[in-house]
């Protein structure tokens, strides 16, 4: 398994429409893509300024399905169409698990 973290920040024009568009779009592609399991997404509560806007996990069922996932066209399209004219900054990060600390 893979996880593939995103944290996305939005131009100031983003609307809560743009928002969901993206979050409904990411949670859309599981039953899209191949090897693509899960995905989990939340969009920040607007507590402070200087936040990032969307945030998401999706989970893999390999490399190889995550790196496929690149050139998807339903993941292409909803760049495009929903993610790409809104963002402004990106963050990514890839893992195989976290550590749990306490209990």
């Amino acid at each position: 398994m893979l996880t593939h973290i995103g944290v996305l920040t939005l131009a100031p024009t983003a609307t809560d429409d743009h928002r969901r568009a993206i979050t409904d779009g990411l949670a859309a592609l599981v039953g899209q893509v191949d090897g693509l399991v899960s995905a989990r997404t939340a969009t920040d509560l607007g507590l402070r300024p200087g936040t990032a806007d969307v945030i998401f996990e999706m989970t893999f069922s390999s490399r190889e399905a995550w790196e496929a996932y690149g050139d998807h066209p339903a993941h292409k399209a909803l760049v495009a169409e929903h993610i790409g004219p809104v963002l402004q900054d990106k963050v990514f990060v890839q893992t195989d698990g976290f550590t749990e600390v306490g209990a």
